[in-house]
């Protein structure tokens, strides 16, 4: 399930996910991403998500050097949190961040257009 609105690419995931699957997502990371002026944000709802093959976490990891992409914020539960964090590890430095709630997600999202915005007034 994808939604694109005010510059963030929200996705819900659930179950076990596939290579195939993370391709889906980073390709339509990658379409948002070229089609936006400005840089994009990645909210991904992994709640649900049991397990992440290798391919997908390899997937993912490549991802988040996407161009145009400010962050890949991924809302996760205890399960697959060590996989998540192995995810941003691999990924780009500082560009997936984990975290447990949407309210920590959204507080998140907010500071980087927050800041954002005050460097394009500098």
């Amino acid at each position: 399930e994808y939604r694109f609105q005010d510059r963030v690419f929200s996705a819900k995931e659930a179950g076990n996910i596939s290579a195939d699957e993370a391709k889906e997502w980073a390709g339509k990371l990658k379409g948002y991403a070229e089609q936006n002026p400005d840089k994009i944000i990645a909210l991904v709802d992994a709640l649900e998500v049991k397990n992440v093959n290798l391919a997908a976490q390899q997937i993912f990891s490549k991802a988040s050097f996407t161009t145009n992409v400010m962050a890949v914020v991924v809302v996760t539960n205890s399960v697959v949190g060590g996989t998540a964090t192995n995810i941003s590890v691999l990924g780009k430095h500082q560009q997936t961040v984990i975290l447990r709630t949407f309210d920590e997600a959204n507080a998140y999202i907010g500071k980087l257009f927050e800041h954002e915005a005050q460097r394009k007034t500098k």
